[in-house]
């Protein structure tokens, strides 16, 4: 697997967009499947609110952890158990009833991308996760002593999971184009930090690989790995992008993340969106009992205690599915 960045602008990171970009980001979309939109969170208080944010939630699931202590990072305080190992996620269920997380989801840029590339405006957003990566070379510890001073170390068994490549759409059930999925960048990438890969242009060829493969891998699931011996591992490129920046890619595009090789975290949000389904009455009691979940959850009210509550904009009420995008009405919960 190569580690060779997808073309590259001047200083190394992958060629990105503005939003207002609009037709030539789509072709790239159209062309190699996948597209980076530059400074979609340009406010670096929003970024470290949402980092900060993080950090909180993990503390929710194990209060030994310590973002300024990075001996409360090895994997018995870790929540590895959860995925955040192998695949750098952060799955918890406070994260759809957090503030940061629907600051970044209900940003008008995003929205605006998603509907672009979907071509379609009345959408629903995901209920995605956070992810983190931890740093895994010439981490500074405390040392065991009173005299202040510290070691360097490596943690080779904190990198998450190599050569990792996926398509999250079955291309036996679904072989034609269903969606789009993204990441927000909260920490600058490169080679060494770990991050998103992916193999461009693979779109155009993901139901003829489906077809030559089926056979041998045809599968029922909805999480398709990469076969280990496929020769379109060699054309694995790695996306390397500025904090604040937004990789989307088709879910019909084979990717993953590389590891963590780098005294730094790397820090995303996943977000993506669907068409919305307001005329399923039952699509929309169950998005409003999530969003809902402090009331409807004891459980879940007890670990948020302390998190400031998510402060919805209109076009955040829509995409969550409490307004309605035809008629811009609040949609009453039909299931009380």
């Amino acid at each position: 697997m190569t580690s060779i960045t997808a073309f590259p602008d001047s200083d190394g990171y992958t060629k990105s967009f503005s939003i207002e970009e609009i037709a030539d980001l789509s072709d790239f979309f159209e062309k190699y499947g996948f597209v980076v939109v530059r400074n979609m969170i340009d406010s670096e208080a929003q970024i470290d609110d949402t980092i900060d944010e993080i950090w909180s939630l993990l503390r929710v699931l194990n209060p030994k952890i310590d973002k300024n202590d990075s001996s409360t990072w090895d994997n018995k305080y870790w929540p590895i158990y959860m995925g955040l190992k192998d695949g750098g996620f952060i799955s918890h269920m406070a994260d759809v009833a957090t503030k940061m997380c629907w600051e970044n989801r209900q940003n008008p840029n995003v929205v605006k991308l998603f509907q672009t590339l979907l071509k379609q405006n009345d959408l629903w957003v995901k209920f995605d996760r956070y992810g983190m990566m931890r740093p895994t070379k010439g981490i500074t510890f405390k040392n065991n002593n009173d005299d202040g001073s510290v070691v360097i170390e490596d943690r080779p068994d904190w990198r998450s999971k190599p050569n990792w490549l996926h398509w999250d759409q079955n291309p036996w059930k679904y072989p034609d184009f269903m969606g789009v999925q993204g990441l927000l960048a909260l920490s600058d990438t490169n080679p060494n930090t770990g991050g998103f890969h992916c193999v461009p242009g693979f779109t155009h060829h993901f139901k003829q690989w489906s077809i030559d493969n089926e056979k041998e891998h045809r599968s029922r699931g909805g999480l398709i790995n990469v076969p280990e011996d496929d020769p379109i591992r060699n054309e694995v490129k790695q996306i390397h992008v500025r904090k604040g920046s937004f990789v989307v890619w088709d879910s019909r595009l084979p990717h993953g993340n590389f590891p963590n090789q780098n005294d730094q975290f790397r820090i995303v949000q996943y977000i993506a969106f669907e068409p919305a389904k307001e005329d399923d009455k039952n699509e929309v009691t169950n998005r409003i009992d999530v969003v809902d979940m402090r009331r409807s959850s004891p459980t879940a009210d007890e670990q948020l205690a302390g998190f400031p509550e998510p402060e919805l904009t209109e076009l955040g009420e829509k995409i969550i599915g409490l307004r309605s995008w035809k008629t811009n009405e609040k949609v009453d919960n039909i299931s009380e």
